[in-house]
């Protein structure tokens, strides 16, 4: 049975736009079960998106995996390019996971004392709480580093990157749709925060489904890569180009 599966797997996942199907079935495997357990909770429903509920807790499992797979295709494949793609990805993984344990929350003055940081623009830009300037630029320093780790590499590989998802490579599309469906999330769960033109309990559902689907993407793009890696998917279309060529230096 689960040789099947994984033969299915592999199948749709060197198959042009094989991540259509993946994802067709990725839905119907998420949104089935949910509806069917949103119908038979005699308490309240809304259980299943709240704090440290069902589908919080699935998506840390999903984003545990992803990072497994991370090293173990840190393992398997030795190209430089590769390497550096599945740091990268071991990055975005993590800082995730720890998003999705709340973990942030340690680095408040709460836990981390009179170092501690609140993510908050009025904390750097006011002087409310008292804090000193060089804390506010080391902790501006921290943030600009960790962003510029998460997004530079797509800078850095836009084109092959694009071409890829022009010729329907299946990881890419994978990574495209998970990108998607964690921005839903955080629009849901940020930007969309207070407002009334939809109910609390609509927002937390769509957010939190999202994330989710956004994890099992991440999932499944990394574990197509583990057949094929990045530097021989990126092939031909990245043989010319500058940006991909400078990580084998």
């Amino acid at each position: 049975m689960i040789g099947h599966i994984l033969h299915w797997f592999q199948n749709a996942g060197e198959q042009p736009f094989g991540y259509v199907r993946l994802a067709g079935v990725f839905f119907a495997l998420v949104l089935t079960p949910l509806f069917v357990a949103y119908m038979m909770i005699s308490y309240s429903p809304a259980t299943l998106y709240s704090e440290d509920g069902l589908i919080e807790k699935l998506s840390v499992i999903f984003w545990i995996g992803a990072l497994l797979l991370c090293l173990w295709a840190l393992f398997r494949w030795h190209d430089r390019l590769d390497q550096w793609i599945f740091r990268w990805f071991c990055l975005i993984c993590s800082l995730t996971t720890a998003r999705e344990l709340d973990a942030q929350i340690l680095l408040n003055p709460k836990y981390f004392g009179q170092y501690g940081v609140h993510y908050r623009t009025d904390w750097f830009f006011s002087n409310e709480f008292g804090v000193s300037i060089f804390l506010k630029l080391i902790w501006g320093a921290v943030f600009i580093a960790a962003l510029t780790f998460l997004f530079a590499p797509l800078f850095i590989l836009r084109k092959p990157i694009m071409r890829l998802i022009r010729k329907g490579d299946t990881a890419a599309g994978l990574f495209l749709l998970g990108i998607t469906a964690l921005a839903i999330g955080f629009i849901m769960d940020d930007t969309l925060r207070g407002t009334h033109f939809m109910s609390k309990n609509l927002r937390v559902a769509i957010e939190e489904t999202s994330e989710l689907l956004g994890a099992i993407f991440f999932f499944a793009g990394i574990f197509c890569l583990l057949w094929i890696s990045p530097s021989q998917r990126i092939g031909v279309c990245a043989e010319h180009n500058e940006p991909t060529d400078s990580f084998r230096k």
